[in-house]
């Protein structure tokens, strides 16, 4: 046996157990966005890396959501299987199937979060628009794990040749294999990505980027973020290993923890912060009001004594609010911020 066939048969057990993936990330009007370049900052919990893409593919009945880009080791491909439960700064605790149909650059912020990294930007396309790329290309080449019908054409398991149209059929498709398919199609589509034009993405904040980050990622090998469930109904992210996956792949240490309070009443707040905070390595583990909305400065609280200078690194990237150091330790954040009214748009 092949070791690509050895990796797909692994794959699929592994997608028994985790479900479905999402890969998701743009909106529409192209041509209109700058190819804007966020400065990337090199914190208590990041280190130098390459560019990251938030990429979303929608329209089909489960959500694919993937990071893909290069790092330290090489190409980077991570994939959020379906139903994980994803904090969305400034909105609170969602599931990866909710988190397609956000704005492109609230989707990169939620992926970013999920992570605790800034990821650069954001693409996103429909099913219609992937198959249209995988025509272009010539079709896509993989390897089925196991015989499957797709309009009308009886594939046997193993390598086949697909049009696009075949590609979005296969991920229309409803079932537990969900994730096992966009691993595999992901990772057939960036074993050589074909050139991504402005016309080819329903969203992003710019074209250019993404091609260029596609490119990068050439030959990445697809990973599923490993995830656990909790009270039977519940999918998150199993830490460490999850932590321990990003920092091998993108040079990153564990991410701070951030509880983020709105203590102006001003909406959009929680993800505010966090895309200015996502560069210094952080992750909002609980977003949401403070008990009232009178809070004119921004207050930013260190849990633990350990935690008093990267609570200032904060205060400095926010740009306002007063640091305070408790004694007493929190089994739930790092550091809490209250933000105040000075912390402008």
């Amino acid at each position: 046996m092949s070791t690509r066939a050895a990796r797909l048969r692994r794959r699929r057990l592994v997608a028994g157990v985790v479900v479905v993936a999402a890969l998701g990330v743009l909106g529409a009007g192209l041509a209109a966005f700058p190819d804007r370049d966020r400065p990337r900052e090199t914190g208590a919990g990041s280190a130098p890396r390459s560019e990251l893409v938030a990429l979303a593919v929608t329209g089909a009945p489960h959500a694919l959501l993937a990071v893909v880009g290069s790092g330290p080791a090489g190409p980077v491909a991570l994939v959020l299987p379906p139903r994980t439960t994803v904090v969305v700064p400034g909105q609170g605790e969602t599931v990866a199937e909710a988190v397609q149909a956000l704005p492109g650059d609230s989707v990169r912020i939620a992926l970013g979060n999920l992570l605790g990294t800034w990821i650069d930007g954001y693409a996103v396309l429909d099913l219609d628009r992937l198959a249209g790329l995988v025509d272009r290309a010539g079709g896509l080449e993989l390897e089925l794990p196991e015989p499957v019908e797709l309009l009308g054409r009886s594939l046997p398991a193993g390598p086949a040749r697909l049009s696009g149209a075949e590609v979005a059929a296969l991920l229309g498709r409803r079932g537990p294999d969900a994730l096992l398919r966009a691993t595999l199609v992901l990772e057939a589509f960036l074993a050589d990505p074909p050139p991504v034009e402005a016309a080819d993405l329903l969203e992003t904040d710019g074209a250019a980027r993404v091609a260029r980050v596609l490119r990068a990622a050439g030959g990445a090998r697809v990973e599923p973020l490993p995830t656990e469930t909790v009270g039977a109904r519940v999918h998150v992210l199993e830490q460490p290993a999850a932590d321990e996956l990003v920092g091998r792949l993108l040079g990153t240490r564990p991410p701070l923890r951030l509880e983020v309070l709105n203590g102006s009443g001003r909406p959009n707040v929680g993800e505010e912060v966090a895309r200015r905070l996502l560069p210094l390595g952080v992750r909002v583990v609980l977003s949401r009001n403070a008990e009232s909305f009178d809070h004119e400065r921004t207050e930013i609280l260190a849990t633990d004594p350990a935690f008093a200078e990267e609570a200032e690194r904060v205060r400095r990237a926010l740009g306002v609010g007063a640091v305070s150091v408790s004694r007493v330790p929190s089994g739930l954040a790092d550091i809490t911020i209250v933000v105040g009214r000075d912390l402008e748009a």
